[in-house]
């Protein structure tokens, strides 16, 4: 069975490749990538990667339960075409996004809590293609030695 961390990245990208409003988004990976590794059938794309962790003792009393708060980073591309506006994309994407994520913020019960807590954009410097980075912070309780 895989640990925690790695249930919960999987967890992550099972829900966004179920992602269809307001934006159907194409491909779902794990795997870092860069926007011309992409075929333009692919946009949106959504790369999931698991970033820092920070690790705490529950209690002074239990040196084995213990909380790990685990940063993912979420890397979306959407490709503007025609008419459309980039930042309306990116938009869209984003709410995609959050609202995939926030309706199930335990993840399968296996976090206690999860929310977004940053979100950046590259502002367009790479017309058509426009980049978007979310911060998902989870926080969650293990013991020790069971990871």
């Amino acid at each position: 069975m895989a640990n925690t961390r790695e249930q919960i990245a999987n967890d992550i990208v099972a829900v966004l490749e179920s992602v269809t409003n307001p934006v159907t988004i194409r491909f779902v990976s794990r795997q870092p990538s860069t926007a011309i590794d992409l075929s333009d059938k692919q946009y949106p794309a959504v790369f999931v990667r698991t970033a820092q962790e920070e690790r705490t003792d529950e209690s002074m009393a239990s040196s084995t339960s213990r909380f790990g708060r685990i940063d993912y980073t979420i890397t979306g591309f959407i490709k503007a075409e025609g008419e459309q506006n980039m930042d309306t994309e990116r938009n869209n994407l984003i709410e995609a996004i959050e609202e995939a994520l926030e309706a199930d913020r335990k993840r399968n019960n296996l976090c206690m809590n999860s929310s977004i807590t940053n979100i950046t954009t590259d502002e367009g410097d790479q017309f058509p293609i426009a980049r978007i980075d979310i911060n998902y912070q989870v926080l969650y309780k293990y013991t020790r030695g069971t990871v």
